[in-house]
């Protein structure tokens, strides 16, 4: 039985929106200090409801939207396997979606059971970039499919437009890690102070200061390849999906650093923070929109 034609976009759209969500409350929950608050896994204190303490709630916050999205996931699975149009076009990556959401289940429940090891967090960050890379992925190719599929031939400024978004999603994605990282790791106030390190430009690059100002390096290196690539792509016409998500990564990217100084300068609030790591996500997608736009030019 065929699947209802606007059924698997609608999932999709829901599960873009919903992973945004639960990365930006997996942020809160270590920022708020509450990733043991619950120390088991998947029970909470071997019950389904956990005791009504904030700390416990954030953490059973994120358990919950986490099981949503395994739900929605399995549901964007039926769907495409249902309809012979959409399994040939789709098989693939939907399998590709499941084993990350296998991995990233999996590394949870380490982060949890292991108390919150750095390597472990910084994994599942990655792998929920990934997650929301494929589902991206996925949702543009039935809007493709609806516009007739992509263009029989593509430009040589568009392919290298293409590549040079990928390039600065590749450098957001790496850039996610190494934030992952000065977090869990205790290094996000080692520099105290901007746009200087502990009053020196160049600060010896070892210890808790070096994973801090190697995330500060990543940062202005994505600005400067996003910019790049912005400026870049105004020397001619481009389509108007293209133009729109580069305009949106180069808000995103300005934006993006003002967060990051603002991190440093107010000593890491947590509204701040969730912001900048929401940020990051929605950047990362947006560049691989434009990617995936100019591809099709």
């Amino acid at each position: 039985m065929e699947s209802r034609p606007g059924r698997l976009p609608a999932l999709l759209s829901f599960a873009l929106g919903l992973t945004v969500v639960l990365v930006v409350w997996g942020g809160v929950v270590r920022l708020s200090g509450s990733g043991l608050a619950i120390p088991d896994w998947p029970l909470a204190e071997g019950k389904l409801l956990p005791k009504p303490h904030p700390n416990v709630l954030i953490e059973w916050g994120h358990r919950f939207l986490a099981m949503l999205t395994g739900f929605t996931t399995i549901a964007i699975a039926i769907t495409v396997f249902r309809s012979a149009a959409y399994r040939a076009r789709l098989a693939g990556l939907t399998i590709a979606l499941l084993i990350t959401l296998a991995l990233q289940v999996f590394m949870g429940g380490r982060v949890v059971l292991e108390e919150l090891p750095v390597d472990r967090v910084v994994t599942h960050l990655l792998l929920a970039f990934t997650f929301f890379g494929i589902l991206l992925t996925m949702r543009h190719k039935p809007v493709e499919a609806a516009a007739g599929g992509p263009a029989a031939t593509t430009g040589g400024r568009a392919r290298g437009l293409a590549r040079f978004a990928h390039l600065a999603a590749g450098l957001v994605f790496l850039q996610a890690g190494l934030g992952a990282w000065t977090s869990s790791s205790g290094a996000a106030l080692a520099c105290p102070d901007f746009p200087t390190c502990q009053g020196m430009w160049l600060p010896p690059m070892h210890g808790l200061v070096g994973i801090h100002y190697a995330h500060r390096l990543g940062g202005y290196t994505v600005f400067l390849a996003v910019m790049a690539l912005v400026l870049t792509s105004m020397a001619g016409p481009l389509p108007p999906r293209a133009r729109w998500a580069l305009r949106l990564s180069a808000i995103l990217v300005a934006l993006q650093l003002l967060l990051g100084i603002g991190n440093v300068l107010l000593r890491v609030p947590l509204p701040v923070s969730a912001a900048h790591l929401g940020t990051a996500l929605v950047l990362f997608g947006a560049l691989l929109t434009a990617a995936h736009e100019l591809r099709r030019a």
